[in-house]
């Protein structure tokens, strides 16, 4: 025990032996373990109920009640419970320091089935048969959470990728939040933030969102989006005994509850399981808490362990419910090391029980061969749940971030240490200083200084931070290209973008564009107002005279159209000429909705190679006209011309969940697929136009988990030209084809597909499947497990006009220095044999 907490503990203990029983309006002290350290995060509740608190990382805690005589409980997971009788009367503040010891665990005699390797196999069998009767055991229920985050970082890179990274070591972020919480079976959550603090940002607003953090043990599979995308396995799943070993660890009493303390042991040290403890309660074979860990080779990204805390109660006949919830991280990627947590801490439970358990022993509970019996109640918690529980999964209140001092030190149920003091009056006091002209000019004064690397790489930014503008060039990679119509060009575009408080912008870029060979200068403009960001509302126009790919998505990077021309001898680009005048817009009608309209008038010009320049011998050059090659229109060649053009498209999300915060809309990940549909018709005669056609589609996109297996990406399209067809090349069905062993691995590409071969006016069926296996096959191979490599395939279809039945079939490796991805290739037409080839490109 360290001296100050000696000195702390006499000074309690006097005032213990002066006051005989404890008085207070106001509970506050200090938690310490056996060996006089603080026991950071102990929970402390009034028994019986869900009104607590927490200590913090120095053990310190404040409590506030009402007046009246209370049973105080300090729980920690792996000490002994300890329960401390105070009367509270008002005015009164008094300190009630707490010494939690281990718990004397007793080996109890359980009944082992001679299969089992340990007793522990028996309790986990039974609270794996209960697992399903918890996890729907309540009907709904509302709560009050307060989360807090921090991270601290103990070094940091100079820079990535040419950008200096604006950040010191330290505390990098501390953030509060509290949110009423509500439920409703068997999935459905609400939230309301009425308070949120992020240190050293008065403005801004956390990112805490309670129904996210809270993590159930008893699904059978525990999703944590943005360390895996596949998931980790329960200690009581269904499959569990696949997955895991268990030791029974002993056993100890909490008050008329004995609990079963269980170590979880991985079978298999790179399977996506826990390691750790697993408290269950006897009898009713509910989780009491748990203390579980993932290292990294359990191939989470981005952290290097994680640590996962929970403390149960029971509340309302016999329920358990989470009471705290912590979660502790190292980090270590991309040159940054630190670590960090979140705390949550549960209170003011409101349950309805989904079963009337008036006739069910309320320390056990029913047994599983009652539950079917047992007659369910309706929900009354929330009287109107269609309106309670839509897509608005969490608000955030107007006025969340106004809170003053005094609101905090009043609500928290976690005091905050002596550090994070220190970081929330330093960063706040220089809040007013970092906001001010003089000190934004001097750190863009730093931002702004000019790097060649950073300038070929990733472009030049100018900042303007106090005016909340900036001034942004492309990279010289981008910028010098060269190809067969315009020779050597500089290509120059410029983005300017102005910022406002309400998350409103506008951008302007303008980009010049001159072709040494051709000697033709181009330019365009190109403005654009966002100034709905609650319904993604934008309005653009863009106007100028410019070239451009036939294919209007621009399949082929300019860059790597350079390189395959200058040093492969191939001038895959095709170009034209286009002077044109075009509006957008776009918003979303009503949730899940979103509709874009556009307009163009367009004068079309064919372009010519002009330039041959190649390092190889001008035999061993492959280069080809500029009008591309298709299979269903001999020449694609064209007359100057003039078109109109109207796009209509409409993506619906089904069933789309949201964010609501004060200046923007947030969606979240949908569970549904989106549809997307598209007109597109040419205005024959409007403007001189000389089109005429009509072109209908329709997309499906989804997303479709399969758990341990990864992740499946489906893609589905099909489309058609109806009626009279007045149409140039550049209005066909372009399909996005590869020819480079470059890759963007993005749906509706195509890996091995010719650039225009299958063009076309006719129907046509696209479908795509790409599935990221997320370590379930590397994780077996032991010379690449520790790589944290993941295995992806993908199939890709194609049957339009001239092509029946063209498929392509990929296998490959992503997560290759965290960001690249190689697959390899495989094409055919029906059963005819086409070509091969691996690509390379980025890929998470």
């Amino acid at each position: 025990m360290t001296k100050f907490n000696v000195l702390a503990f006499l000074i309690a203990g006097i005032n213990l032996l002066i006051g005989g029983a404890s008085y207070a309006q106001s509970i506050k002290g200090i938690v310490i373990d056996e060996k006089g350290e603080p026991l950071p995060f102990t929970t402390i509740y009034v028994g019986g109920t869900s009104t607590g608190v927490s200590t913090n990382q120095d053990g310190d805690y404040e409590l506030s009640l009402d007046p009246g005589p209370y049973d105080i409980v300090f729980q920690y997971v792996g000490y002994k419970r300890q329960v401390q009788e105070v009367v509270v009367i008002p005015g009164k503040t008094y300190m009630l320091n707490v010494q939690l010891l281990p718990e004397a665990y007793q080996l109890r005699e359980v009944v082992v089935n001679s299969k089992d390797k340990d007793p522990a196999y028996a309790v986990i069998r039974e609270a794996i048969r209960k697992r399903k009767y918890h996890l729907t055991e309540v009907n709904a229920f509302s709560c009050r959470v307060y989360i807090k985050g921090n991270q601290h970082l103990d070094n940091i890179p100079n820079s990535v990728l040419g950008y200096t990274i604006p950040l010191d070591t330290g505390i990098v972020y501390l953030s509060e939040s509290v949110s009423d919480l509500s439920y409703i079976y068997p999935d459905k959550y609400s939230e309301r933030m009425i308070s949120s603090r992020v240190s050293g940002q008065s403005k801004a607003f956390s990112f805490n969102m309670a129904s996210e953090m809270y993590v159930n043990f008893y699904n059978n599979l525990l999703g944590m989006e943005g360390l895996t995308e596949r998931g980790f396995v329960s200690p009581i799943a269904n499959n569990a005994f696949f997955f895991y070993d268990y030791k029974l660890r002993g056993a100890f009493q909490e008050g008329d509850y004995l609990i079963n303390k269980i170590e979880v042991i991985p079978k298999r040290e790179n399977d996506p399981v826990f390691s750790g403890f697993i408290y269950i309660v006897e009898d009713s074979w509910s989780i009491h808490s748990i203390d579980l860990v993932l290292p990294q080779k359990k191939q989470i990204e981005f952290v290097d362990s994680l640590r996962i805390r929970q403390q149960y109660a029971p509340l309302d006949q016999g329920i358990w419910m989470m009471l705290s919830q912590r979660f502790d991280f190292r980090i270590g990627a991309f040159g940054f090391h630190g670590n960090g947590y979140f705390v949550g801490v549960y209170s003011n439970y409101k349950i309805e029980p989904r079963y009337k358990l008036d006739a069910v022993n309320k320390l056990t509970g029913p047994t599983v061969e009652q539950v079917d019996t047992l007659p369910k109640n309706d929900v009354k918690l929330f009287p109107k749940p269609k309106k309670s529980f839509g897509k608005e999964v969490l608000v955030i209140e107007e006025d969340a971030n106004k809170r003053e001092d005094v609101y905090w030190e009043k609500i928290r149920p976690i005091p905050l240490n002596d550090y994070e003091i220190r970081d929330y009056k330093i960063k706040d006091s220089l809040l007013v200083i970092k906001e001010s002209k003089p000190f934004k000019d001097s750190m863009d004064d730093k931002r702004n200084n000019f790097n060649l690397v950073k300038l070929f790489v990733s472009g030049y930014r100018y900042n303007r931070s106090y005016k909340r503008d900036f001034l942004s060039f492309d990279p010289l990679i981008k910028a010098i290209q060269y190809n067969t119509v315009e020779g050597v060009v500089a290509n120059l575009d410029v983005n300017y973008t102005r910022h406002y408080e309400n998350n409103k912008f506008y951008r302007i870029t303008p980009a010049l564009r001159y072709g040494f060979s051709s000697g033709k200068l181009y330019g365009r403009l190109r403005a654009t107002y966002y100034y709905d960001p609650k319904k993604f509302s934008s309005a653009q126009v863009d106007f100028g005279q410019f070239v451009y790919q036939f294919n209007q998505a621009d399949p082929i990077v300019s860059y790597v159209n350079t390189a395959e021309t200058l040093v492969g001898g191939r001038n895959l680009i095709k170009l034209f000429e286009k002077t044109y005048v075009s509006t957008r817009y776009r918003t979303e009608l009503w949730n899940g909705v979103l509709f874009t309209g556009r307009f163009s008038w367009e004068k079309r010009v064919q372009l010519y190679n002009t330039s041959f320049l190649s390092i190889l011998k001008e035999e061993n050059r492959i280069f080809t006209p500029n009008a591309p090659k298709n299979l269903e229109l001999a020449d694609t060649s064209f007359p100057t011309h003039e078109a109109a053009i109207v796009d209509l498209s409409i993506i619906y999300h089904p069933g789309q969940r949201y964010i609501s915060r004060p200046d923007q809309k947030v969606l979240l990940v949908n569970k549904w697929p989106s549809f997307t549909f598209n007109y597109v018709k040419g205005l024959n005669g409007l403007l001189g136009s000389e089109v005429d056609y009509d072109r209908v589609s329709a997309k499906i996109s989804d997303e479709i988990s399969q758990g341990l297996f990864g992740m499946g990406r489906l893609t589905l399209e099909w489309g058609f030209f109806p009626g009279k067809k007045v149409a140039y090349f550049m209005d066909y069905r372009q399909f996005n084809g590869n020819a480079t062993l470059y890759a963007r691995f993005e749906p509706g590409n195509f890996q091995l597909l010719d650039y225009y071969l299958y063009s076309s006016l006719k129907p046509y069926f696209m479908g795509q499947y790409e599935h990221h296996f997320d370590g379930f096959i590397v994780n077996k191979l032991p010379l690449l497990r520790k790589t944290k490599l993941q295995a992806v395939g993908s199939v890709n279809y194609l049957r339009a006009g001239t092509v029946d039945n063209y498929t392509e079939i990929g296998i490959g490796l992503e997560h290759i220095l965290k960001i690249l991805r190689v697959d390899f290739y495989t094409s055919f037409i029906g059963r005819q044999h086409q070509a091969i080839g691996f690509k390379g490109g980025i890929g998470f």
